[in-house]
């Protein structure tokens, strides 16, 4: 039985930092394309998402949607899920947004920034009958490496 994959819209896969080291090259690898297929890009401004969106094309060997408006990338009808990788206190509206567009979302914890707004988040999500998936950042500190593998915990 042959399924599609998930086609994702990552918002704040710029060009270089923390989303494009971490969390990008785990939708890109071939292990994972059958699975999931990055299809758009969203960043703050307009020459950041063109440049990101070049980037992952090759990545991907296709071309990749760049967009510079939230409200842009939850809009398009041929993204699945929304992958939120921004600043916390930009969480909310972006996930909201989102949700209100009828996308399952992947957001990092703190989702929010606060367990006030991660909990409107939650029940926004219940109430629109979308799949959520939040990320902990944190497993991947140096800290919890080092602890990880001393005394073997994955």
């Amino acid at each position: 039985m042959s399924t599609k994959p998930i086609r994702v819209g990552f918002i704040g896969l710029s060009s270089s930092g923390w989303a494009v080291n971490m969390l990008g090259p785990s939708l890109t690898q071939p292990s994972m394309r059958h699975l999931y297929d990055l299809v758009a890009v969203c960043t703050r401004s307009e020459a950041s998402a063109s440049a990101s969106a070049e980037k992952q094309a090759k990545e991907v060997g296709h071309p990749v949607k760049a967009y510079h408006e939230i409200s842009s990338i939850v809009a398009d009808p041929d993204i699945d899920l929304i992958v939120v990788s921004i600043t916390a206190k930009d969480h909310k509206a972006a996930v909201l947004a989102a949700i209100n567009a009828g996308k399952d979302f992947f957001i990092e914890w703190p989702a929010g920034g606060r367990i006030e707004t991660t909990l409107e988040i939650a029940q926004a999500a219940r109430e629109k009958g979308v799949k959520s998936i939040v990320g902990l950042q944190g497993r991947h500190s140096r800290f919890a490496t080092k602890v990880c593998s001393q005394f073997m915990v994955y």
